[in-house]
């Protein structure tokens, strides 16, 4: 007895996925799943044949979308000149206003949405947890102190950028920011 249908399209899957990235990137959570169709050059039916739910397919692309941005850990030998590298490609990001616009967006959906939360929690923590490796050169270096607080510094590290870029205020300039870091503000 002969199979019914056809045989499915093994690039379907790849094609959603990238134009749900593409969207996301592009217009934030607020596209359709219409448009979606339309970009991967689809059926309706074969998106929803991936993600019963616009949310499934949000989560989906989010985690994607942030798994594909994590830059590789800097060594420049010296913690003043990789947490430059860190706070210049952190900056890079927010002062881009698309990528500012969209982020906006996306945090502004993790406030509705646990799911959404926990996978910038997740992208979050994971590229944080990367950077330690400079904080232990550096510890290992003398630059820093044993006990130093791994998770302030990185948050330290991002924080401000992200609560900068969130209430649309400019950015710090990286030297300023590190030197800050590094230093403080006391005399």
């Amino acid at each position: 007895m002969k199979a019914r249908g056809r045989k499915p399209d093994p690039t379907v899957d790849a094609r959603i996925k990238e134009a749900a990235v593409m969207l996301l990137a592009a217009k934030g959570p607020s596209f359709t799943m219409d448009e979606l169709a339309s970009a991967a050059g689809v059926g309706r039916a074969s998106v929803f044949r991936r993600y019963a739910t616009k949310r499934d397919m949000l989560l989906d692309a989010l985690t994607l979308a942030l798994n594909a941005q994590v830059p590789e850990t800097p060594d420049t030998g010296s913690l003043e000149g990789d947490l430059m590298v860190i706070v210049t490609q952190t900056l890079a990001g927010w002062n881009t206003p698309e990528f500012a616009k969209t982020t906006r967006e996306v945090f502004g959906e993790a406030a509705r949405d646990p799911g959404v939360a926990e996978v910038i929690r997740t992208a979050m923590r994971d590229k944080r947890r990367s950077d330690w490796a400079i904080f232990e050169r550096a510890i290992d270096r003398g630059e820093l102190s044993p006990d130093t607080d791994l998770w302030l510094l990185a948050d330290m590290v991002v924080g401000l950028v992200v609560y900068r870029g969130l209430i649309d205020v400019p950015q710090p300039d990286p030297a300023s920011m590190v030197r800050a870091l590094l230093h403080g503000f006391a005399r």
